[in-house]
């Protein structure tokens, strides 16, 4: 039911697995004030449409990023590069992490606020966000949500907010599964490169099969027939553009992934496809950095982000629409 005021609006960033949780958060923070509207990012890549665009839509309208993680990663995830978004579209957008008891936040985040999913922690980020809604959200210029303070509600909006958080599991065995990937995505074979870190390495194998790279990934590249074993260095040639400022602008963002520095992929300047036959330029894609995988360095004394080695890369191919 509308209340006539000014919706506060909370764009809830989550990984994929964690869409329920993130559904049953936005359920929590609705019923704790009528004022609370939430839009929960379903992560869903579709290719032809341009969801960067919605993404972005969506981040504009809203006083507040919830991230919630409810689990370390080592993974560049997609959480990330929505909070990168949103914390570059102006210093009044305000980012608020959820992370799990006993854990820690994002590396990249910890600037940011963050706040420890426990019933005491949570109850009073609630009321905050509530009655000195100001501090929580900087865009937010129209006072508390609520005048009066229900403790009760907010105990109980918090106990629902801690069962979001189960405590880690052990996991079972991989059950076998068929998995669909609606997009463009290049994933990259990082493993034995020497220079990992500064950008992304020319000799770095393309990962081709079920879960990585299509065969009708490769085709908008002209490289579905003859020698199959490519490299980054191959893509890159084909695209028709190699020295193009899209690739520079790729690897200042990798390297910044790498660093676990946050940063807005959607800047990217577009890798235009361009026909190796007739010379003519076929489509733009926009690549997104969505997953570096990286494992711990031979040198235990090392530390940081760059002691992490990376393992793999899976690119996200998104389409540019271009008017004729």
């Amino acid at each position: 039911m509308s209340t006539g005021r000014e919706p506060f609006r909370i764009f809830i960033s989550h990984k994929h697995d964690d869409h329920d949780a993130a559904a049953a958060l936005a359920a929590v923070l609705t019923e704790v004030d009528e004022q609370i509207k939430c839009f929960v990012s379903g992560a869903h890549l579709v290719a032809g449409t341009d969801w960067n665009a919605e993404i972005r839509t969506q981040l504009l309208d809203s006083h507040l990023l919830l991230l919630l993680f409810t689990e370390p990663s080592k993974s560049w995830d997609w959480c990330l590069y929505e909070a990168g978004l949103f914390t570059s579209l102006g210093d009044e957008h305000s980012v608020v992490c959820l992370y799990r008891a006993g854990g820690a936040a994002p590396r990249p985040l910890k600037a940011l606020q963050c706040v420890q999913v426990t019933v005491p922690l949570v109850q009073q980020f609630l009321r905050q966000l509530c009655l000195e809604t100001w501090r929580v959200s900087r865009k937010w210029r129209l006072g508390g949500l609520r005048h009066k303070t229900n403790e009760d509600d907010f105990l109980a909006a918090a106990t629902r907010v801690v069962a979001l958080f189960p405590p880690p599991r052990i996991e079972a065995a991989p059950t076998p599964h068929l998995a669909h990937y609606p997009c463009h995505r290049v994933v990259l074979d990082l493993r034995g490169q020497p220079c990992a870190h500064a950008g992304i390495p020319d000799s770095a194998w393309v990962v081709e099969g079920e879960g990585a790279t299509s065969t009708f990934t490769m085709s908008l590249f002209n490289l579905t027939r003859g020698l199959r074993h490519r490299t980054w260095h191959d893509l890159v040639q084909a695209s028709g553009d190699p020295g193009g400022l899209w690739l520079a602008h790729l690897n200042q963002r990798y390297a910044a992934a790498v660093r676990e520095e946050l940063f807005s992929p959607a800047l990217i300047t577009p890798m235009p496809l361009i026909d190796a036959y007739t010379g003519q330029r076929r489509r733009s894609y926009r690549p997104v950095i969505y997953e570096i995988q990286r494992a711990p360095a031979c040198d235990p004394s090392s530390a940081g982000p760059e002691s992490l080695q990376p393992m793999q890369l899976t690119l996200v191919l998104d389409p540019v629409y271009e008017t004729a």
